[in-house]
C-alpha cells in the first residue's frame, strides 16, 4: 500500500509543507477546488465542515467552517488571488472568524500582541505529477518568522497530516467520475418539476453564455430529451439525454450522449434531490464516464465549471419562479 508523510521545512516567513499522494494531477486538483469533496477532508481528524462556500475564480471568495469534536467552529475565509488550472492557486487565509481564546493561544506561543489580522496569512497550493504521481506542495506566507514559528508550533504539521489522509481515503473520487452537488433554498418537488418539464427547462439548463433549444422531450423511463446547445461562440452541441430510472420526486438516472450514431459517447447520470426540510433541497449528480481518459478530456474541456453554472442556474430560475408567485 503507497505512503507519504507529511514533510515540513522553513523558510523565509514561509512554512512550507509537501505530501506525494498516488494519484493523477486532475483527481488531485479537483479534490482541493470541488466543494463536494472538500467536505470530505478538510481539517485534522474527528473534525466536520458544516459549511464550504467555494466560489473558485479569481477575485472569488470562499468560507469554510471547521467543526472540533466538542462542536466549537474555526472558520476560515479569504479570496482566490490566482489560478493556474491544474498547477497552482493562491488565496488569503484570514482568520476573523476563529475564537478568541485561538487568537491569544497562537499569539502567545508567536510571542506577539495585537490585532488578530497579524495571524493572517496568504497560501500557494502548487502540484507537480510525475509517473501517475501527484506532489501537493503549499507554501504558507506570515507577516514575520515570528509568526511563522508560532504556527508551525501550533500543530500545523499534525493538522496538514490528518487532513491529507482524509483526503487519500475519503475524499478521491473514482478516476472515471465526476461528482457535483448545490443546495437550494427550494422544496424537492419544485426541483424535479424543474428536471422534468419541457415547457421551461430551456430557459436554465446548461452553463453560463450557452441557450438550449428543445426539439423533442419524452420524460418517463425509456424516453429521451433531444436538444441543442448553442454556444457562444456560435458552435451547435447536439444531446440526447435517454432515461433509464425515475423516482417521483428524489432521483433520476440517464444516459446522456450527442445522440449521433457514429459516436460512442454516452456517460451516466445519477441526479439525487435529497429533501434537507421542507424548503430545501440537496441536488447531487454523479457522472460516471466509460474511463478516466474521456473523464479527464471533459474536466480540460471545463465540465466541472459548467456543471456548476448550470445547478447556480437552476437555482436562480426557481427564485424567480417563487417572486413571480
Amino acid at each position: 500500500m503507497f505512503k507519504s508523510d507529511v514533510v515540513l521545512t522553513l523558510e523565509e516567513k514561509i512554512v512550507r509543507i509537501e505530501r506525494l499522494f498516488d494519484a493523477p494531477v486532475q483527481l488531485v486538483w479537483e479534490v482541493w477546488t470541488n466543494p463536494v469533496h472538500i467536505e470530505k477532508w478538510w481539517g485534522p481528524k474527528g473534525f466536520t465542515n458544516p459549511t464550504v462556500e467555494f466560489d473558485f475564480k479569481v477575485g472569488g471568495s470562499y468560507r469554510i467552517v471547521m467543526r472540533s469534536p466538542e462542536g466549537v467552529d474555526y472558520p476560515v475565509k479569504g479570496k482566490f488571488l490566482e489560478i493556474t488550472p491544474f498547477q497552482s492557486f493562491v488565496i488569503s487565509d484570514l482568520v476573523d472568524e476563529h475564537p478568541d481564546e485561538w487568537v491569544r493561544d497562537v499569539q502567545k506561543m508567536a510571542g506577539v500582541t495585537g490585532d488578530r489580522d497579524i495571524l493572517n496569512s496568504k497560501l500557494r497550493v502548487l502540484f507537480e505529477e510525475a509517473e501517475g504521481k501527484t506532489k501537493v506542495t503549499l507554501f504558507t506566507e506570515f507577516a514575520s518568522n515570528q509568526i511563522r514559528d508560532g504556527f508551525a508550533s501550533s500543530g500545523m504539521k499534525e493538522g496538514w497530516s490528518d487532513s491529507f489522509e482524509k483526503l487519500e481515503t475519503n475524499a478521491l473520487p473514482n478516476p472515471n467520475q465526476i461528482s457535483l452537488e448545490k443546495k437550494l433554498n427550494h422544496p424537492q418537488e419544485l426541483v424535479f418539476n424543474a428536471l422534468s418539464n419541457p415547457l421551461t427547462i430551456d430557459t436554465w439548463w446548461g452553463p453560463s453564455g450557452f441557450k438550449t433549444t428543445t426539439q423533442t422531450m419524452d420524460f418517463k423511463v425509456g424516453g429521451k430529451w433531444i436538444f441543442t446547445m448553442l454556444g457562444p461562440d456560435g458552435k451547435v452541441w447536439p444531446n440526447t439525454i435517454k432515461y433509464k430510472e425515475i423516482r417521483k420526486f428524489d432521483y433520476l438516472e440517464y444516459l446522456h450522449g450527442s445522440g449521433e450514431e457514429n459516436k460512442n459517447d454516452d456517460f451516466l447520470v445519477n441526479v439525487y434531490l435529497i429533501a434537507l426540510d421542507k424548503n430545501q433541497t440537496l441536488i447531487k449528480m454523479q457522472l460516471t464516464f466509460p474511463d478516466t481518459n474521456v473523464r479527464n478530456a471533459v474536466i480540460g474541456f471545463g465540465a466541472i465549471e459548467s456543471g456548476q453554472q448550470t445547478l447556480s442556474k437552476l437555482n436562480q430560475y426557481l427564485e424567480h419562479q417563487n417572486e413571480s408567485t
